[in-house]
């Protein structure tokens, strides 16, 4: 039987060796090729599109699977081009591939259209062209599966939505009112529809922006020497440098080395496992201290993206509180629902007037609409380049009257700039920036990025390393040894203090004079301080005005919390306007500040991007990392923002806010509607049928409009 259908399919879209399709548009720039209904599987047409794709000039292409057909988006005459890669594809040997980010996106929107349209025509195909026994037999057969569901509820002892909604059909079966039996049954297929389309976008959007996103990795070779490749170039056994601060990119096995692992994105626990030699790693984790080699066992994405993905769908830790309440309070009106039913019955006697009661409950609309609004919240976060790891961040964020930013590539430019080198004990200024950029370019920190680039920039080279392995320090500093000398960079608490460098006479006034909102990074080597690097950390243009806004929004304290020196924290947190401000914070320090905030009754919302603030991320009662946050900043966080701007945390409050007010004015109107509906349908007024048809109808309307977009299109 497959053999034949194969066959047919075959003969259907098959000429000569080349596929068999129909031009049906056909301007500048736009081609629509038609090759027949669901004549692709998934991975074909992402194949056909992927192919399509690469001819030079191709921009988009757009796959419909309704009508098998192909929408050709391009620039420049290379319309023939784009006919000859259709002509070329053998649907013998058509090409596959994996979803890609667009194409699944609108497959998903593609199937809910035909999923819909079906159920629409289907009952309309029933109720107009068959007789009406035939009706009968196939709503009969249709309520097995419901009263399947509500008898596995009661096995379990539980009185929930599926009992009641399987009382209310075969009530109407027993009494030959097939019409509200059917009725019932598809309006509660609609609900289903739009319930599980809501949540594949929103799993979708998550798989999509919680993919691993290192590009290069360090491979370490055979006689010990790291050279910096793309990930997609890393094969099974190769073995890879994974230091503080960095995402683990592959599934592994620790060969050299020991760290300690946040792997709260596999297990949802926060504390950290140490790995050594022999240890299992996975992908998608985050390195907190240490360093690791590590021997590829499996590609990027293997097993990673399925791992947090489910965590994200299934935690019901991650759900949002009203989330919860709302699914508890759905199954926990049932019992009052059914006993009304029942004292209905008892007092008229009459079953067909007792199921207008029963046709209308608080439950079904309550359970369906709140976590249909979550998940669109969730969607719309991503469509504004936002990744939400869970609907209880948006209602703390909806809640939070207190924020903290971190500085540096927080509140001031991600992108920092050497401004200045001051050179010490003979030192020159590129031999410091050769030496600091050759230490710190394993490190994924802004303050390490602005060193690295400069010394790129003056054209130093420094390829051949000569030092040992390096030790990051989180918050304070790089040690390390060179030619046998021990070489250290950081903060000046760390390279004065905790490594015993002496420091020299009017150092700080020098540097305060010359650039007094300059962070200073040191570099010392054998004990003797070699050379200040002050960088530029200016203040990002939108700071002052976001700052405004967020006060405009409800937050009533606004603090800073960095390591920078107090001259540079005073400056910035003047300018800003900022309630507090607190300079030389360790990272631990950073987490206690959010902690106490928190025993004094505020709801905290952290902001930061460094491995420094992992700590204070974790701690907050919801926290964000911002687009060129650290991969470990990323991973803590419970909403990443994807671009560059501060502006996004205004429209991520605007939409927690307005979450809020839609689950809140849903659950106003559920309670408020259905209590009158059941009113009248106790008094005899409302008629069990029209109370179905207005209960379910409301259900099915009020999910579509939880679905909507809580902000204007405009304002994205």
């Amino acid at each position: 039987m497959a053999r034949a259908l194969e066959t047919v399919r075959v003969a259907l879209f098959h000429k000569g060796d080349s596929m068999y399709y129909e031009i049906v548009h056909d301007r500048p720039g736009r081609i629509r090729f038609r090759c027949g209904k669901w004549l692709f599987t998934e991975n074909e047409a992402n194949g056909v599109v992927a192919q399509l794709k690469a001819v030079e000039g191709v921009f988009e292409v757009r796959y419909r699977e309704a009508n098998g057909g192909f929408l050709v988006l391009f620039e420049g005459n290379v319309r023939n081009q784009v006919i000859a890669a259709m002509d070329a594809l053998d649907v013998l040997h058509l090409p596959t591939a994996a979803p890609d980010p667009a194409t699944s996106a609108e497959a998903l929107d593609n199937r809910f259209q035909l999923q819909i349209a079906k159920l629409f025509i289907r009952r309309t195909a029933r109720r107009f062209l068959l007789p009406a026994p035939v009706r009968a037999v196939l709503c009969v057969l249709r309520a097995l599966r419901f009263g399947k569901e509500g008898l596995r509820a009661l096995a379990h002892g539980r009185l929930s939505v599926e009992v009641l909604d399987m009382t209310a059909i075969w009530m109407s079966v027993f009494q030959r009112d097939f019409n509200t039996a059917g009725l019932v049954m598809f309006l509660l297929k609609v609900s289903d529809v739009l319930t599980d389309y809501t949540r594949a976008r929103s799993n979708l959007a998550l798989r999509q922006n919680l993919a691993i996103c290192a590009e290069t990795v360090w491979v370490e070779s055979a006689d010990g020497i790291e050279v910096e490749v793309p990930v997609e170039e890393v094969a099974v056994g190769d073995h890879v440098r994974v230091r503080a601060g960095s995402l683990v990119p592959f599934d592994g096995t620790v060969m050299q080395g020991e760290g300690e692992v946040n792997e709260a994105s596999m297990t949802g626990e926060s504390a950290l496992v140490h790995k050594d030699e022999g240890s299992t790693v996975f992908a998608g984790t985050a390195m907190d201290e240490g360093s690791l080699l590590i021997r590829v066992d499996a590609q990027v994405g293997d097993s990673r993206l399925d791992g947090i993905v489910e965590l994200v769908e299934n935690s019901s830790d991650r759900k949002a509180l009203v989330q919860s309440r709302a699914e508890r309070l759905a199954d926990g009106v049932v019992p009052i629902s059914l006993g009304l039913f029942l004292a209905k019955w008892a007092l008229t006697r009459n079953l067909a007037s007792a199921m207008s009661v029963l046709m209308v409950d608080y439950s079904c609309a309550i359970k369906l609409s709140t976590p249909v609004a979550v998940m669109s919240a969730m969607r719309e976060a991503t469509k504004r380049e936002v990744v939400v790891k869970g609907g209880k961040y948006l209602e703390a964020l909806a809640q939070a009257d207190t924020i903290v930013f971190d500085k540096t590539g927080t509140l001031t430019n991600a992108c920092p700039e050497v401004v200045d080198v001051i050179g010490f004990n003979g030192w020159e200024e590129d031999e410091i920036l050769r030496t600091a950029a050759c230490l710190e370019e394993h490190f994924p920190h802004s303050m390490a990025r602005a060193i690295v680039r400069c010394a790129e920039e003056r054209g130093l080279l420094h390829s051949e390393e000569n030092h040992a392995e390096v030790e990051y320090i989180v918050a304070h500093g790089i040690v390390t040894s060179i030619d046998g000398k021990k070489a250290c960079v950081g903060s000046a608490h760390f390279v004065f203090e905790d490594e015993g460098v002496p420091c020299p006479e009017g150092l700080f006034e020098r540097i305060n004079r010359e650039a007094p909102t300059a962070s200073t990074v040191f570099l010392a080597v054998d004990g003797e301080l070699c050379g200040a690097m002050c960088i530029s950390d200016p203040l990002r243009p939108e700071a002052k005005e976001v700052v405004a806004a967020l006060r405009a929004r409800g937050f009533d304290h606004v603090v800073m919390l960095t390591g920078d020196s107090e001259n540079c924290a005073r400056t910035i947190g003047h300018k800003l306007g900022l309630d507090e401000w607190h300079s030389q914070v360790l990272p631990e320090d950073k987490a206690a500040y959010v902690e106490d905030l928190k025993r004094r009754g505020h709801t905290v919302l952290m902001v930061g991007d460094g491995i420094n603030d992992s700590p204070a991320l974790a701690a907050a009662d919801v926290s964000i990392a911002l687009s060129d946050a650290s991969d470990i900043a990323r991973n803590v966080a419970d909403i990443s923002v994807l671009t560059s701007s501060l502006t996004a945390l205004l429209t991520m409050r605007d939409i927690a806010v307005q979450l809020m007010k839609r689950v809140n004015n849903s659950y106003g109107f559920i309670v408020s509607f259905n209590t009158a509906l059941i009113i009248l349908g106790f008094i005899g007024i409302l008629p069990a049928n029209l109370g179905a048809i207005l209960h379910n109808g409301s259900t099915a309307a009020i999910v579509a409009h939880n679905m909507r977009p809580l902000l204007p299109e405009a304002s994205a």
